[in-house]
C-alpha cells in the first residue's frame, strides 16, 4: 500500500468515525438507543436469514409455482400472458430511460427484485421468456437514454410511450380473453393481482382526475354529481364494496347487465381508486396559486387550456408522492379478493399449504407472497422517488 492509499484509508476511517459519533453516539441516551435498536435489528436479521436459508423448506413453492402465479388459468393458454408482459417491460424501460439515468442504488434494487422473481421462474421456456423480457426492458432503457440529446427522437419516443400505456389495458384484455381466450372466472394467481392493479390504476387515475376537476368546477350539476360519487364511494371500505358487487348487485340487475364477478370487481376497484385519487388531486388543485390562472386568462387563454396546461400539471406534480402511495395501497389491497373466493396469489398460497403434504408450511408460503408484494411496492416506491428527484419536488 502506497503512502497516498494509506492517507486515503485514514481519511475514510476518520470520516466514518465522525459520522458514527455525530449520528449514533452523540449522547449517552443516543448511544443506549443505538445499541438497543442495533441489537434488535441484528436479532431480526439473524432469525430471517436462518429461516430463509437453513430452516425453511421451499418445496411448497416449487411444487405449487403455477398455482401461485396463475391460479386456475388453463394449461396451454399461458402464451397469452407474455405479449402484455413484454409490452409492460418495454414501456417501463423506455419510460425510465426518457425520465432519468438509473442510479447505482436503483440498479441494485432492480437486480435484487429480478433475481428473486427469476429464481422461481428460471426453468425451460418460462425462464427464457422472462429473461428475454428483462433484456428487452434494458434495451428499451438504452434507447430512451440515447434520445437524451436528440429532441426529435425524444419527442417521438414520448408519444410512443403515451400511446403504449393507453393501449396497454385493452391490449391485455384482448390477448387474454378475446378470440377464444380465457374467461375471467379462470383468471387467477399473481396474474389476477396484476390485472386488478393495472385496471385499478389505469382507469382509476384518469377517473379521479376528472372527478377532481368536476368537484372544483363552478357548474353546480357537475360539482354535485362528482361530490356524491366521491363521498358515497369513500364512505365504505373497499372490502364492503367488493362484497356488494359480488353478492348484492347481481340480485338487482337484469340479466342483460349481469357480468362476471371479476369484471364487476375491477369496476369497483377503479371507482374506489378514482374517489381517493380525486381528493388527492383536489388538494393539489388548491395548492396552485390562483394568480397563475388569472395571468393566463389575461393572456387570452380559455378555461380549458388554463386547466389542462397550467393548473393540472402543477397540481399533479405536487401530489405525486400521495398518488404513488395510493397506487401501492391498491396493489396490496388486491389480496382482498381472496375473501371473495377468487384464487389470487394469496388464495393460491392458502390452497398450497392446505394440501396434505404441506400442512404446517404456512410460514414459507405466506413469506413468499409477502416478498412478491413487497417487490412490487418497492419498485413503485423507487419510481416515485425518481419522479420526485427529476421534477425537483421539495426543492426550491
Amino acid at each position: 500500500m502506497t503512502l497516498a492509499d494509506t492517507k486515503r484509508h485514514s481519511s475514510d476511517t476518520g470520516a466514518a468515525r465522525g459520522w458514527l459519533s455525530k449520528n449514533l453516539f452523540s449522547s449517552p441516551s443516543n448511544s443506549v438507543l443505538t445499541v438497543v435498536v442495533g441489537s434488535f435489528l441484528f436479532f431480526v436479521l439473524y432469525a430471517a436469514v436462518k429461516f430463509i436459508f437453513f430452516d425453511a423448506d421451499w418445496t411448497i413453492i416449487s411444487v405449487n409455482k403455477r398455482l401461485i402465479f396463475l391460479g386456475r388459468y388453463p394449461q396451454g393458454e399461458e402464451w397469452r400472458v407474455w405479449p402484455p408482459l413484454w409490452l409492460v417491460f418495454g414501456l417501463g424501460g423506455l419510460s425510465y430511460g426518457l425520465l432519468a439515468r438509473a442510479s447505482r442504488r436503483d440498479l441494485v434494487w432492480l437486480g435484487v427484485i429480478l433475481a428473486f422473481i427469476l429464481g422461481f421462474l428460471a426453468h425451460g421456456g418460462v425462464g427464457l421468456l422472462f429473461g428475454g423480457a428483462t433484456l428487452f426492458a434494458i434495451a428499451a432503457y438504452r434507447v430512451g437514454r440515447m434520445a437524451e440529446d436528440r429532441p426529435r427522437l425524444r419527442s417521438r419516443l414520448r408519444r410512443a410511450v403515451i400511446v403504449g400505456w393507453l393501449v396497454l389495458i385493452p391490449f391485455t384484455v384482448v390477448m387474454i380473453a378475446a378470440f377464444g381466450g380465457v374467461r375471467p372466472a379462470l383468471w387467477g394467481g399473481l396474474l389476477l393481482n396484476v390485472l386488478l392493479a393495472i385496471v385499478g390504476i389505469g382507469v382509476g387515475l384518469p377517473l379521479g382526475i376528472l372527478l377532481a376537476l368536476a368537484r372544483a368546477s363552478s357548474l353546480p350539476v357537475l360539482k354535485a354529481v362528482s361530490t356524491a360519487i366521491i363521498e358515497v364511494t369513500r364512505g365504505g371500505p373497499l372490502v364492503a364494496w367488493l362484497f356488494i358487487s359480488r353478492f348484492v348487485l347481481p340480485a338487482f340487475l337484469p340479466d342483460w347487465l349481469q357480468v362476471d364477478p371479476i369484471i364487476s370487481a375491477m369496476f369497483i376497484v377503479s371507482l374506489f381508486t378514482g374517489a381517493y385519487v380525486a381528493e388527492i388531486v383536489r388538494g393539489g388543485l388548491q395548492s396552485v396559486d390562483p394568480g397563475q390562472s388569472e395571468a393566463a386568462h389575461a393572456l387570452g387563454l380559455n378555461t380549458f387550456n388554463v386547466t389542462l396546461f397550467i393548473v393540472l400539471p402543477q397540481a399533479i406534480r405536487a401530489v405525486i408522492p400521495a398518488l404513488i402511495s395510493q397506487m401501492i395501497a391498491l396493489w396490496k389491497d388486491t389480496t382482498l379478493f381472496t375473501i371473495l373466493g377468487f384464487t389470487d396469489a394469496l388464495g393460491g398460497a392458502e390452497a398450497a399449504f392446505s394440501q396434505t403434504e404441506f400442512i404446517g408450511r404456512q410460514k414459507e408460503a405466506l413469506l413468499f407472497i409477502a416478498l412478491l408484494f413487497w417487490s412490487g411496492s418497492l419498485g413503485m416506491s423507487r419510481l416515485s422517488q425518481r419522479f420526485e428527484k427529476v421534477l425537483g419536488i421539495g426543492e426550491r
